[in-house]
């Protein structure tokens, strides 16, 4: 197997690692071929690092699992980050074009990308993504492409996505220390958004939640574009902690009534039932629609919290599209459904022609987030980032003909 056409991502969750491998195609699209899971009581918690060495030896367990089942050996990772250390803004850039002919050229588009990611930033921060949303010519808005026409005054407004050095650093470290290296850093719930949503749904509006066992994203897009990045440390653990302490059982215990038994509330439970529990050392049976009276007011918080963010955003959304596993809790869409009553509520899943998955034990939805970094490199960075489309477009996903010709360049 060719090393040049592979690509390995690993997605640094809440409690866990997600590492997923994929294999370049021809077409410019991913198939899948092997992902792997850790969960850690100790060295994560909420996306920052606590501890290098249990976290390394997860993360080097995990890759080595890829590498043993592919027959490979794996040196770069695009490493998926998240928590609420990622801030986000919009930035508006301009250039004045003055040159005799008017014309834009493509390093004036270069140009007014500068001028916009141009903002101050703390000492702490490092910017790690920078996506045009628009550009306007002559105050006319809605250029997708303004190379070869002509005007005086070029603007752009970009998305600008940034983390905490310091917890950048920890990562880099962790992940050398288990004897790979970073090949780029990623903000996780980007390329999910890109893959995940339709292109109507961008255009309309449209959020995705990715919510986590203690971290939740929300990106948010508009007009075909991000619009809005924001991470939350709220999550699916506190309905677990909440289970755990009402219920006098241990934290394993409350999880795995969660994973197996639990409803987001009563009226999707398809029949009661009794759950034996561990209380005090003691068995005891407990009605299931008991658990989740208990369980009932977090969802109700976390949605609601969730919503906030959304509402604060101040961008009209008409769908929401729920992905990560703490999404899994049984109709926990419908009861986002309840709340947002005008809303279109659905589940995120990965199209094929993006990331071809063979095997559909990898559609649960703890695999989505590192799954989707598969398509960054290949489909997301080209289209959007690098601003690539200045060339002749072929009919995937708006590649340029310059991109198309780097792929066929590997398999030739």
């Amino acid at each position: 197997m060719e090393k040049d056409h592979l690509i390995t991502a690993i997605d640094i969750g809440s409690n866990q690692v997600v590492c997923a491998t994929g294999k370049l195609l021809e077409n410019g699209s991913v198939e899948l071929l092997f992902a792997s899971s850790k969960s850690l009581k100790n060295g994560l918690k909420a996306g920052i690092v606590t501890s290098i060495q249990f976290l390394s030896k997860a993360i080097k367990d995990c890759i080595e699992e890829n590498e043993k089942e592919l027959g490979i050996q794996i040196s770069e990772i695009y490493a998926g980050i998240r928590g609420a250390h990622i801030e986000s803004l919009n930035n508006h850039g301009v250039k004045t074009i003055s040159r005799s002919d008017k014309e834009i050229s493509e390093d004036d588009v270069y140009d007014v990308i500068d001028n916009a990611k141009a903002v101050h930033l703390q000492n702490d921060r490092e910017i790690i993504h920078i996506i045009p949303q628009d550009f306007s010519v002559d105050k006319e808005k809605g250029f997708e492409n303004p190379v070869g026409m002509e005007g005086n005054i070029l603007e752009t407004t970009v998305h600008i996505i940034t983390a905490n050095i310091s917890h950048l650093n920890n990562i880099s470290k962790t992940i050398s220390h288990a004897g790979f290296s970073v090949k780029e850093f990623v903000y996780h719930s980007y390329p999910l958004a890109e893959v995940v949503l339709s292109d109507e749904e961008k255009n309309i509006g449209a959020a995705v939640v990715d919510i986590g066992d203690m971290v939740t994203s929300v990106v948010i897009y508009q007009d075909g574009k991000i619009k809005f990045s924001k991470d939350r440390e709220i999550g699916s653990y506190l309905i677990t902690k909440d289970i755990a302490y009402l219920l006098h059982t241990s934290y394993e215990e409350a999880k795995k009534i969660k994973e197996n038994h639990l409803y987001a509330m009563h009226s999707v439970m398809e029949n009661d039932e009794e759950i034996m529990v561990t209380v005090n050392n003691e068995k005891k049976k407990i009605m299931l629609s008991e658990i989740i009276t208990y369980s009932k007011p977090r969802v109700e918080e976390i949605i609601l919290t969730i919503g906030n963010i959304i509402k604060s955003a101040k961008i009209d959304i008409n769908n929401i599209v729920l992905c990560g596993g703490g999404s899994m809790l049984k109709g926990f869409d419908k009861a986002f459904q309840k709340i947002f009553k005008d809303i279109n509520v659905r589940y995120g899943y990965i199209p094929d022609d993006i990331v071809k998955i063979k095997d559909k034990k990898y559609t649960n939805q703890k695999y989505i987030t590192a799954i989707s970094l598969l398509a960054y490199p290949t489909i997301i960075k080209p289209r959007i980032e690098m601003f690539s489309e200045i060339e002749t477009k072929s009919n995937f996903f708006g590649f340029s003909k310059k991109i198309l010709d780097f792929i066929k360049n590997i398999f030739s």
